[in-house]
């Protein structure tokens, strides 16, 4: 997710230019594509609703959280499919449980933090992000399943690229509802393109 300019009617130059690194991963996710390999097209669409939030935040947080969540939801549903279609591990699922139940406390603990001193956040928007943070959690557990799953030796890149995720997007969270950072872009582009770059080599990681 993209720091804003509530101001903008249109995608600057600067937000098409940041969403060219979330392009070149869909393109490269397209480019190795298997004939008929589900795991790569939901890859690519999750992909293709990062980069449509990279724009629409440029105009509105709603639809960028929009976008975004879309994004997660697609992600999720990627590795909980592949994870399901394998032999399911009784101790993998626990984990898996435990690490969302964990990440969950963390959203809300983190959403009452940012509303202790902070400005009020609408409650729309409040509800919205709440719903998307759980969704990142979703996207990071479900990783983390498929990597305990396959045993993959590189399938902890996708589960650190939620990671950076849920973390750029606390950043973003703690500089508009919070405080305001000193060059927060230095924080957030940086956790934000490792994500993508991460979650990309999912195609890597598995070789599904």
């Amino acid at each position: 997710m993209q720091d804003r300019f509530p101001d903008a009617k249109v995608a600057s130059y600067q937000t098409v230019v940041k969403a060219i690194p979330t392009l070149v991963a869909l393109v490269y996710v397209f480019y190795t594509l298997p004939s008929g390999s589900l795991f790569y097209i939901l890859l690519g669409v999750a992909l293709f609703f990062c980069m449509l939030g990279d724009v629409a935040m440029e105009k509105d947080i709603i639809p960028g959280i929009g976008m975004f969540l879309l994004a997660h939801l697609f992600y999720t549903v990627n590795f909980l499919w592949q994870a399901i279609s394998l032999t399911l591990d009784f101790t993998n699922i626990i984990i898996a449980i435990i690490s969302f139940g964990g990440l969950v406390v963390y959203v809300f603990m983190y959403i009452r933090y940012l509303q202790s001193s902070g400005p009020e956040v609408p409650d729309f928007v409040l509800k919205a992000g709440s719903f998307y943070f759980v969704l990142i959690s979703a996207t990071f557990s479900t990783s983390l399943l498929l990597w305990l799953t396959t045993g993959a030796l590189w399938g902890f890149l996708p589960l650190i690229g939620a990671l950076f995720f849920i973390i750029s997007d606390s950043i973003i969270a703690l500089n508009e509802f919070h405080h305001k950072l000193a060059h927060p872009e230095f924080l957030i582009m940086p956790t934000y393109y490792l994500a993508i770059f991460l979650l990309s080599l999912s195609i890597f990681a598995f070789g599904i």
